[in-house]
């Protein structure tokens, strides 16, 4: 007597993976893109929180952003080892806003920076440096608060030592990122799908850009529209 029931045939199976592959290479991509797209939203998340702390130590700093400086290795600050090999003497200023219990540690890195990076957001430095000849950005000094680019992802590998980064001589976390000397957003390398870059603003908004605008963005204090590198006279 024979079973009733009809087993698969060898097409039929082939046919069933098949549909599973194609569904696969469907969901796979947008899974990824989802994922994606979580970190870069809890990227703006962390910077909108460091745009906070930076206002609030500014509130009790004489309307002044906290104070940038030379290379800072994080935890050397306030220990015995606070200015010695290629650490400067004194704190970052990711380490002024932590002392100041204002930031927590966590928010300093984006989640899509992979290994041992635990900074990966700069301050703005490029027109307190060229411009007014000061290691820290007055808030009165900002114009166009909307527009001033204050701090976002720090994407050129001259920050970072390897296997990240290029720079083999610095091996360490910097805790200072700035742009006084160096451009920190590089266009070139994105820190997120779409090939973005969040970019955190004075007034404290959070958005992604692919490259500098010059209709929304400027890293002056006076002019609007000025890129890194250009002349602010």
């Amino acid at each position: 007597m024979r079973n009733g029931k009809k087993a698969f045939t060898l097409i039929e199976l082939l046919v069933v993976i098949a549909i599973i592959g194609l569904l696969m290479s469907i969901l796979i991509p947008v899974m990824g893109r989802a994922r994606g797209k979580a970190k870069q939203i809890a990227c703006k998340s962390n910077l909108r929180q460091v745009g906070v702390a930076m206002t609030l130590y500014s509130d009790s700093a004489r309307s002044t952003y906290p104070s940038w400086s030379a290379w800072q290795v994080w935890g050397f600050y306030r220990t015995p080892s606070d200015g010695t090999g290629v650490d400067g003497e004194g704190p970052a200023w990711t380490e002024l806003l932590q002392s100041a219990g204002l930031a927590d540690p966590d928010i300093y890195a984006c989640p899509e920076y992979k290994g041992d990076v635990s900074i990966s957001y700069f301050e703005a430095a490029y027109a307190a440096w060229h411009r007014h000849d000061r290691h820290a950005t007055n808030v009165s000094f900002i114009r166009h608060a909307s527009r001033f680019v204050l701090s976002g992802d720090c994407t050129n590998p001259l920050f970072y030592a390897p296997p990240f980064g290029t720079n083999s001589e610095l091996n360490i976390d910097d805790a200072d990122m700035d742009n006084a000397t160096f451009p920190c957003l590089d266009w070139y390398r994105p820190a997120h799908l779409e090939e973005e870059n969040n970019v955190l603003f004075a007034d404290g908004h959070v958005a992604a850009y692919k490259d500098f605008d010059a209709n929304e963005m400027t890293h002056d204090t006076i002019k609007t529209g000025v890129d890194w590198g250009e002349d602010l006279d």
